[in-house]
């Protein structure tokens, strides 16, 4: 009956631009074979038995996924161990509170379920010693599933009886709470709640370590989600996911970390930044449930751009990913979705009236229409980048001399002349999305590190040649990307760190000498990149840098005390820069999850 309602005139013709209505849209002209109701009368008759169905059963026909209603969800307020756990009373509470924070978004309506029915199923559960999800399950069957369909079938009751003024609902369901002995107050949270989500805690590592001056947390858990579904025949409460998750944090122990107005030394801050970024990837992996993914069809189309009536009461923002996809009707009478291409949310609208709709730009496909589906694509605010990258590096002429030598055979690091060369790296980028708290689309701040070598042609120790050095550095700055369909042109600024060390064995005096030097500078690098969207959450690139580092004659030899001189070579010591172009070639990939955010390892590891 429902279905007949997707052939009405205006979605088999030509799409119109205008707001949908709910359940207009799903696939345009490929669903077909359905039986056309044309008389006005039918027509108003079916939209009265879906509003009357949509009331009463609110997990029916979300398999279509045609546009997303807004789910009553309740929780299980317990943070149930079923591994190694380790944790004090406190920690637990924040762990359990950070999670609540993160699944509590804009699209749910949140009812949790009363002490009076959870109770009991955490009792059955330490007396059944559980330690699996298995006994999760079972204890869920013995105590809490039979509860809340209990509670449910009051709501069957209450149809049945046929009392429809708000005074004699109530009035029902005051007399239920007294034969139950639970709050009226609870009894309508139960009623209208539609999932049910367990956290559960498979592991919690936390090492103190006064030696090395650490903290290190490390959680792993999940989230366990459960579908209560409402007919007249009965009620059944069935798992619908089991999402899982890992948080990791390290920091120094005499760090002093500012969080939410607050001070926290290192070991509060490690289990801090773990206890919240478990939750936020469990959140992600909420939002990848399809029951709970954003979906609405669109209403206005254009060249390049798309729009559709989800927003900030949905819980939209700037640079959300959203699929566009539309349905084939099979032969049982089944949806099959075909994805056409994705679109970057680039102006949220205030509400999903269609007063004030949200905008996206087109990144992959076109043609799009009004009707195709807009589903959500979550993934986390963070880009990271794999890059081989071709740096300079340059030296001047130059002696550095520990033996007074006049001989240069004797020296322990001579350039008769300047060279220039290449250092081969790999870099890896943290791209930390800055567009929620800047309003600025595709603005990021970027931390990365790099490690490679090179050859400086040329220069001597002792009298041999030199080897080539290990180069490594790290660096972080601001990113700011511009998108023409797939393509996307980056600009990077960043300050940077870099080091550079040779070391090797020589024959000096006759013997065997070795020796080792290092050189290190700061300086700032320009990036400008050209990439290419492969996929939905894959980009290739390719771009140009340039380093600007002042020239630097601190050379080091981290095995002796003595500073170096410069002999007797009139050039004096030779001087080393990192500056000069550069090229790189990278894969960036957008994150679904990571157990370690790199902002706050960073923060971790700079104590501040």
């Amino acid at each position: 009956m429902i279905l007949c309602l997707l052939q009405r005139p205006g979605l088999m013709g030509k799409a119109e631009h205008r707001q949908l209505s709910p359940l207009e849209g799903v696939s345009r002209p490929r669903l077909r074979g359905l039986r056309k109701y044309s008389a006005p009368s039918l027509r108003a008759g079916c939209w009265g038995m879906v509003l009357l169905l949509l009331y009463c059963f609110p997990t029916f026909a979300q398999d279509t996924q045609v546009r997303y209603m807004r789910k009553s969800i309740s929780f299980v307020d317990a943070l149930l161990p079923l591994g190694k756990v380790e944790m004090s009373l406190t920690q637990k509470e924040f762990l359990l509170a950070e999670i609540h924070r993160e699944i509590a978004m804009p699209r749910f309506d949140y009812n949790p379920l009363p002490p009076s029915l959870t109770q009991g199923f955490q009792d059955t559960l330490r007396e059944m010693g559980g330690r699996d999800l298995d006994a999760v399950s079972e204890a869920m069957n013995r105590t809490l599933v039979p509860e809340i369909l209990r509670i449910l079938d009051y709501e069957k009751e209450l149809r049945a009886s046929g009392l429809v003024s708000e005074v004699e609902r109530h009035s029902f369901i005051v007399d239920k709470a007294k034969e139950t002995g639970i709050t009226e107050s609870d009894l309508w949270a139960v009623m209208n709640s539609a999932y049910i989500y367990l956290p559960v805690l498979y592991r919690a590592e936390i090492e103190i370590n006064h030696r090395d001056n650490s903290a290190s947390v490390d959680l792993e858990g999940a989230i366990l989600w459960y579908r209560v579904v409402v007919t007249d025949s009965g009620s059944t409460v069935t798992q619908l996911a089991q999402k899982s998750a890992k948080g990791y944090a390290w920091s120094r122990l005499d760090g002093s970390y500012g969080k939410r107005g607050r001070n926290l030394d290192g070991a509060r801050y490690a289990f801090t930044a773990a206890a919240e970024t478990f939750a936020r990837n469990l959140r992600v992996a909420t939002q990848q449930i399809p029951d709970f993914q954003l979906s609405n069809p669109l209403t206005q189309t254009g060249s390049g751009w798309v729009e559709f009536s989800l927003g900030r009461v949905e819980g939209v923002d700037l640079d959300d990913k959203f699929v566009v996809a539309e349905y084939d009707q099979l032969a049982d009478g089944s949806l099959k979705q075909h994805r056409l291409g994705m679109v970057r949310v680039t102006r949220v609208g205030k509400s999903n009236d269609g007063s004030s709709d949200t905008r996206a730009r087109t990144i992959i496909g076109s043609g799009y229409q009004p009707g195709m589906m807009a589903i959500e694509h979550p993934r986390l605010p963070i880009d990271i980048s794999f890059r081989l990258v071709l740096l300079p590096i340059s030296v001047s002429t130059g002696v550095v001399n520990l033996s007074q030598s006049g001989s240069t055979s004797d020296y322990d690091l001579y350039f008769d002349q300047s060279v220039e060369n290449r250092i081969y790296a790999g870099q890896l980028w943290f791209n930390y999305n800055l567009a929620q708290t800047t309003h600025l689309p595709q603005f990021f701040v970027s931390i990365y590190g790099e490690l490679g070598g090179g050859q400086l042609t040329g220069g001597q120790a002792f009298g041999a040649s030199l080897p080539a050095g290990v180069y490594w550095g790290l660096g972080g700055g601001l990113a700011k990307k511009f998108y023409l369909n797939r393509l996307h042109l980056g600009l990077e600024a960043t300050l940077s760190y870099a080091q550079y060390q040779i070391e090797g064995q020589s024959e000096f005096g006759g013997g065997m000498v070795d020796w080792k030097w290092r050189i290190d500078n700061l300086g700032a690098t320009l990036n400008g990149n050209l990439e290419i969207a492969l996929g939905y959450d894959l980009n290739l690139g390719g771009g140009v840098c340039y380093r600007a580092f002042a020239d630097t004659d601190g050379w080091e030899d981290p095995r002796r005390a003595t500073q170096p001189a410069g002999g007797q070579n009139p050039n004096g010591l030779p001087k080393l820069t990192f500056s000069g172009w550069g090229t790189q070639v990278y894969l960036t990939w957008s994150l679904p999850t990571l157990a370690a955010d790199p902002i706050k390892i960073a923060r971790g590891i700079f104590g501040r």
